[in-house]
């Protein structure tokens, strides 16, 4: 061993020496780390795919480590330049901007794809909470100082960067098949379909800021997507939020004028442009917030009026100032709160008389023709979400707006059996919340409004029936009998009857809702108490019809609620109970027993495949508590057990 150290031979290692803490292991030697984006003046096209991504990765993470100094175009020293020898070299945002245009990065989808989703986490994270205003040349002329003129430059690159980046999304849907062509398998690519997402996120997060208006034109045409419904549903979805979270209302003004004025152009072209309408893009104005009456908007509009008189009256150099000022503050202005209001409730209602009068003419066509059909059948689907509208912002509209509404109202109740199921009872419901909203001064009998509901309460058995429609057949009940006196007992008694019948071939989550409304029913109107009798003891005269159009002649009273009867045996625990609540006149225990509280829970208990059942515990007989003792053992249950039979094993035997 030590000739071997001496000739400098590698001996083997003893196991003590590789135990001991004191011994030095060498480190291995680093290679020296190489970052892309040192070399960012390197041409785009001359880097692979991998150096394309980490040098995104790069660029991003030092834009948000500094964006002032990534924005703003650097200048170096120069040779022969003829600015003070000094040449411009390509800012950071710059060269992100470059690698996510495919025109300048061969077309790598991939690389494109993550540069435009990075640069919208970059913009969503640096844009300020107020608008940009450039300065003027005016303003410009003026000497200011060190500070402000690089706040100025600044603003200036991040508002051109920021453009630029929204031509770039522009173009990448419009080149990606995003003008909508007559080819209905036309399929859109992977990056057109991220940049209307990108221009989606950057609506809900940059409402206030800068070229607001050219990304809301693009989202509404959007909205009605001929092929693509992740492209509707998202613009749909943006713009919704953009309803929910707009809090001086210019902005959702802004967009309800805008689909307003989309869906004009359509019903102006023909039926055949107003079907590409889809229900969602209506639904979204139920996502607006308004409160204010067009009563009180006009009083806010008068004295806006008379605050700008008295302004030019006494107006001086600090009114400018303060103009500006208000734009920064996060306060609510009232009065222009209630102005953007009303004009958007304007804007909406006449949206819906639109759709509702449209719907009106194509029903009373012939429609024996199949295409006549299909256009009838899509002017309905879009009849639910405006009259589902209307009904939501009745209680809002001027009383001179009520007899129009009530107007629209009675021609579509002629076609009541034509509309499906939902538009139906929306139209009733409406009808319900403008006379006891706005028209609760006209002197209307509601008879005209109650007929049709009681026809419609059967296709809750007979049609396609889900949540909503019971939720919307429990509303139109509410207004009907409880919210408002009706004082002839025969309909009482006859939409008791109905009530009851339903119930019987529904489904649970909707028989358990409806017969807690007939409690509630039964409780008010003590005079329907008669159904619950037997029919022999009743003396009456004719017989129960249950399909006359009115249920003033259904005779209600030759009859009796027999279906409490069955269903107090029925498998599901909730419809049970509220059956013999019905049947004992039973009280509600309100809210916990609230119709469409039920109606809530039933439905989730449906969906998750859920039955409530009680367990029955059943002691064992031979069970005793304690220590038997000589008092036990007397009052032991004696249990006897059978000695079962020896068998005869018949079938072993042979055959004979």
């Amino acid at each position: 061993m030590a000739k071997a150290k001496k000739k400098g031979i590698h001996a083997v290692p003893d196991e003590r020496n590789l135990k001991d803490p004191n011994r030095k292991v060498p480190a291995k030697p680093r290679l020296p780390s190489i970052r892309i984006i040192d070399n960012i003046d390197i041409p785009i096209s001359e880097l692979s795919q991998i150096q394309r991504c980490e040098l995104i990765a790069e660029i991003s993470e030092s834009i948000l480590e500094d964006p002032e100094a990534a924005i703003i175009t650097s200048r170096s020293d120069g040779g022969d330049e003829e600015e003070g020898g000094k040449s411009s070299s390509k800012s950071k945002m710059n060269t992100l901007l470059d690698l996510a245009n495919p025109m300048k990065n061969s077309y790598d989808q991939t690389t494109t794809r993550l540069a435009i989703l990075s640069l919208l986490a970059i913009f969503q994270d640096i844009i300020p909470s107020y608008r940009i205003r450039l300065p003027t040349a005016a303003e410009m002329s003026v000497q200011v100082a060190k500070d402000t003129k690089k706040v100025w430059d600044y603003e200036k690159a991040l508002l051109a960067s920021y453009q630029r980046y929204l031509k770039l999304l522009d173009n990448l849907w419009e080149s990606g098949c995003g003008k909508q062509t007559k080819k209905k398998d036309a399929a859109l690519s992977e990056i057109s379909v991220t940049a209307i997402l990108c221009l989606c996120e950057l609506l809900k997060s940059a409402t206030h800021f800068n070229f607001r208006s050219n990304i809301l034109s693009i989202i509404v045409k959007q909205t009605s997507h001929r092929t693509c419904e992740e492209v509707s549903d998202s613009c749909c979805g943006a713009i919704s939020h953009v309803f929910k979270e707009d809090k001086q209302g210019d902005v959702a003004l802004e967009a309800a004028r805008s689909i307003a004025k989309m869906i004009k152009e359509r019903y102006e072209k023909g039926a055949s442009a107003s079907m590409s309408i889809r229900p969602a893009v209506v639904r979204t104005f139920l996502s607006l917030p308004l409160r204010v009456h067009e009563d009180e908007a006009q009083a806010a509009k008068l004295a806006e009026q008379a605050k700008a008189k008295m302004k030019k009256k006494d107006r001086n150099e600090l009114d400018d100032v303060d103009e500006e000022m208000k734009e920064g503050d996060a306060t609510v202005d009232k009065i222009v709160l209630a102005k953007s209001q009303a004009d958007t409730l304007h804007a909406v209602t006449l949206t819906y008389f639109r759709i509702i009068k449209g719907t009106n003419i194509t029903t009373d066509d012939d429609r024996t023709n199949t295409k006549q059909k299909k256009k009838v059948h899509h002017a309905t689907t879009l009849l639910a979400p405006a009259l589902e509208g209307l009904a939501k912002f009745s209680h809002l509209i001027n009383f001179d707006t009520v007899h129009d509404v009530l107007t629209v109202l009675k021609g579509l109740m002629k076609n009541v059996e034509t509309m499906p199921l939902d538009a139906s009872l929306n139209c009733v419901l409406t009808a319900f919340q403008t006379l006891q909203g706005p028209g609760r001064e006209l002197q209307i009998d509601q008879k005209e409004y109650v007929s049709p509901l009681y026809s419609q309460l059967p296709r809750l058995v007979s049609e396609r029936n889900d949540s909503t429609n019971t939720e919307l057949a429990l509303k139109c009940l509410y207004f009907a009998f409880i919210k408002r006196k009706e004082y002839s007992n025969v309909r009482v008694a006859a939409f008791a009857k109905q009530l009851s019948t339903v119930a019987m071939h529904a489904p649970s989550y909707t028989s358990a809702p409806l017969l807690a409304f007939l409690q509630q029913l039964l409780h008010r109107y003590p005079s329907a108490a008669q159904l619950l009798e037997n029919e022999e003891d009743v003396v009456t005269q004719g017989t129960y019809t249950p399909n006359a159009e009115d249920p003033e002649y259904t005779n209600p009273f030759a009859t009796s609620a027999w279906e409490l009867g069955v269903l107090k045996f029925h498998i599901n625990p909730e419809v049970a109970h509220h059956a013999r609540g019905a049947g004992a006149k039973r009280m509600l225990q309100l809210p916990a027993e609230d119709p469409t509280k039920i109606l809530a829970e039933m439905v989730r208990n449906s969906r998750e495949l859920h039955i409530a059942h009680r367990i029955s515990k059943k002691k064992h007989p031979l069970a005793t508590k304690g220590k038997a003792n000589k008092t036990d053992k007397r009052r032991r249950i004696q249990a006897r057990f059978i000695t079962p039979r020896t068998s005869q094993e018949h079938h072993l035997l042979p055959f004979t």
